[in-house]
């Protein structure tokens, strides 16, 4: 880009003015302060991008979408966490909050919208136990007539049927009531 050629005052001029020792002493000056403008908007420039962003540009960033640095973190990681928080950010569909809520409990989910409430069913033991801070991301990225419904999904006796298993066949998987019922097991 433009911004990164140096400054070169005297080329711009007639050839019998550049000699003048004014024009010199000028050339100097101008100089120094042109290539101090230029790299002022190559930081300007790159500070746009959450990528190409240095120290100023991320604490800008920060700034911008409320996210707290933590303690001594590298550049990299401030970095990572903007886009993560981008991620969060409108237009969200509800593959971006399937990709959110299954990275938050760490398993499959099922997500579908109907009558303005976004069902969540999941089956399989979560990795985390308490979901009022997913709640709260929730509510927070999604517009604000939807409803959020979480619900674990258990296994129902017609599902069981559709599997077709026999007594014997479910008896060597040696499952407890609970793991039977939770219903994780069935492939």
């Amino acid at each position: 880009m433009f911004y990164d050629d140096p400054s070169a005052y005297k080329s711009f001029l007639i050839e019998e003015l550049q000699d003048l020792v004014e024009v010199t002493a000028l050339d100097r000056v101008i100089n120094i302060e042109m290539n101090a403008l230029l790299a002022d908007i190559k930081q300007a420039v790159n500070n746009k991008s959450i990528s190409h962003s240095d120290e100023t540009g991320v604490a800008r960033w920060e700034k911008i979408l409320g996210v707290t640095a933590p303690l001594n973190s590298t550049l990299k990681a401030r970095k990572e966490a903007l886009k993560a928080r981008l991620m969060t950010k409108p237009p969200i569909n509800l593959v971006t909050a399937k990709e959110i809520i299954q990275a938050y409990m760490g398993l499959e989910v099922d997500v579908f919208v109907s009558d303005f409430t976004l069902t969540v069913k999941y089956r399989g033991q979560s990795r985390v136990s308490d979901l009022t801070p997913l709640y709260a991301t929730l509510y927070d990225i999604i517009p604000a007539n939807l409803i959020i419904d979480i619900s674990y999904l258990f296994l129902t006796w017609d599902e069981l049927d559709s599997l077709n298993i026999t007594f014997d066949s479910l008896d060597a998987k040696a499952l407890t009531w609970d793991q039977f019922e939770r219903g994780d097991w069935v492939e």
